[in-house]
């Protein structure tokens, strides 16, 4: 087959996957990186080199892409999903350009190359990175380098560029270098020792960059033990369970049936005892010894192979350092193009003694995963089927029984919610989010004290590091209000208000507590700074006109 036919296939490959995605609404963390990010809502080149406020993920070009479609297309989600699959379009050309590159003097170099880059663009463990907004990143590293390592193969000074340009997308790619080696060594060509120099390099600015912009640390400065319950482990009892978590991620790639969009606290149990951590570790071991074994034997599209799927995972496995998470399968975006090329070679071995049932198995291997492609890419359609999804493949998640009270909760269907949420707080009584939206639940069924209860345990627990701080603190203000308690709303208002000035809903309930109250410049003075911050703010809009009309009577939250 011509090389013009395979990049055709490849591509209807994606869009018969992927088109059903176009219709899919920004779901799960697409708010929190887009819709409630001013980095891309009131893009500035400084905003873009600043790490995200609440994760302290620092992405400039991953940012500036959603700055752009925020700019063509404001919050409609069609432009953002286009471009995701755009991308993975086109980071699947480039895996297949690269894995022939690397394989060429086999004679069998394209063939294996184009069977990766087939089960690359259909298999189902990328629906999170592709049908997933926030996924960009994954997208974008993977798309880079895979150029930057062509390019480095081509002897191209620009390889350095789109290194650099990987790694603005996503930290992840720090780890460009190590896979350059892995491929020069397989090959047998080693580049000029100032070409790894330079790479050396960029990899050490970068590093240092981030570590200054992060506030001299890498990743977010507090874990929290919900979405990664291996951060608060000793290193040795981090590690053994993370190779468990490994192995997750092997099989998944093996056997994508169950596929989650979540895996925090409790959907993965955590052991310390050998019983259950020994296997993974012996698994684990016997996997890197084949590894190296194929390095001495230099067998080299094994090497390749392990060298991308293990080196691709060394910065996101919660092996060297925690990570802000314990598995996702956006993660394992990268990786699966070392998975791909070792299931390409065992299917290249099978070709070349069976071709007809070699073709008849890829094929079936290529349907497989692209119809459970297909499917799973309908769960990211919107956050109830997300959610639902979410709680069947991991019943185990606090996180995902939250999530989708909360979807049940803003629809109205109120005893689910409670349902929900009351699962939630059986896997972790602790969970903050979740007290905050089962207090709002029972004010709103008019069960103020129980609600006052929740909120306050809600507020005391958590702290500014969760995006949903101010939200609850409001809503706890707010529930003092309607409770008479006016000096405790103002005691908490105040302090939101010196702490976080920029939250409109805090000026504007304070603003009608003086109102009330009869202070009628204070209570101006508070109205308009909401409406500085939030011009539709209805609230704020209410005491303004009240103070214009004395006799009526005074608003109520």
């Amino acid at each position: 087959m011509k090389a013009s036919l395979h990049i055709a296939l490849l591509v209807v490959l994606v869009a018969l996957v992927y088109a059903n995605t176009l219709g899919n609404e920004f779901t799960m963390d697409d708010g929190l990186y887009v819709l409630q990010n001013p980095q891309v809502t009131s893009a500035s080149v400084s905003g873009l080199f600043t790490p995200h406020k609440a994760s302290n993920v620092f992405r400039p070009l991953t940012i500036a892409t959603f700055a752009v479609n925020w700019a063509l297309g404001g919050d409609q989600p069609f432009g953002y999903h286009l471009l995701n699959l755009l991308l993975h379009a086109g980071a699947t050309l480039l895996l297949y350009v690269l894995v022939e590159k690397l394989l060429e003097d086999s004679t069998s170099g394209r063939t294996v190359a184009s069977a990766t880059a087939i089960v690359f663009a259909v298999h189902p463990i990328h629906t999170e990175a592709v049908a997933s907004i926030a996924g960009r990143a994954e997208l974008l590293a993977a798309g880079f380098l895979f150029g930057a390592w062509i390019l480095h193969l081509n002897d191209e000074p620009a390889a350095l560029i789109c290194f650099v340009l990987a790694l603005l997308s996503k930290e992840s790619a720090v780890i460009f270098l190590p896979l350059v080696a892995a491929g020069d060594y397989a090959r047998g060509k080693w580049k000029p020792g100032p070409r790894y120099g330079w790479l050396a390099g960029v990899t050490a600015v970068y590093l240092g960059l981030l570590w200054t912009v992060q506030g001299g640390r890498f990743g977010p400065g507090r874990i929290s033990r919900l979405d990664n319950p291996l951060a608060s482990l000793s290193p040795v009892w981090r590690i053994l369970n993370a190779l468990r978590v490994a192995c997750k991620y092997a099989a998944l790639h093996l056997y994508p049936a169950k596929l989650s969009c979540d895996y925090s606290y409790n959907a993965i149990p955590i052991y310390l005892d050998w019983r259950h951590t020994l296997p993974a570790l012996v698994a684990v071991l016997a996997g890197v010894g084949a590894w190296i074994w194929a390095i001495c034997k230099r067998r080299n599209g094994l090497i390749l192979a392990g060298g991308i799927y293990l080196g691709a995972f060394a910065t996101t496995a919660n092996i060297l350092i925690p990570t802000g998470t314990i598995m996702g399968e956006r993660l394992a975006y990268l990786p699966s193009a070392g998975f791909c090329l070792l299931l390409a070679l065992g299917w290249n071995r099978l070709r070349e003694r069976q071709r007809i049932v070699a073709v008849a198995a890829l094929t079936a291997v290529v349907a497989a995963f692209g119809m459970r492609a297909v499917v799973r890419n309908r769960d990211w359609h919107d956050n109830l089927s997300l959610y639902s999804a979410g709680v069947r493949a991991s019943p185990g998640s606090a996180k995902m029984h939250g999530s989708l009270g909360g979807e049940y909760m803003a629809s109205g269907q109120w005893n689910l919610a409670a349902a929900e949420f009351q699962t939630a707080l059986r896997i972790d009584a602790d969970y903050p989010d979740v007290l905050a939206n089962y207090g709002l639940l029972e004010a709103w069924r008019g069960h103020r004290d129980a609600a006052g209860q929740m909120m306050e345990r809600a507020v005391f627990m958590s702290n500014r590091d969760n995006p949903s701080y101010d939200f609850m603190v409001v809503n706890y203000a707010a529930l003092l209000m309607q409770a008479g308690h006016m000096d405790g709303a103002l005691d908490v208002l105040n302090r939101e208000i010196s702490e976080s000035p920029g939250y409109a809903r805090a000026w504007s309930n304070r603003a009608v507590i003086h109102y009330e109250r009869g202070e009628t410049v204070s209570a101006r003075a508070d109205a308009e700074a909401a409406l500085r911050l939030q011009p539709d703010n209805q609230q704020a809009q209410n005491v303004l006109r009240m103070l214009g009309a004395p006799e009526a009577s005074p608003p109520r939250k």
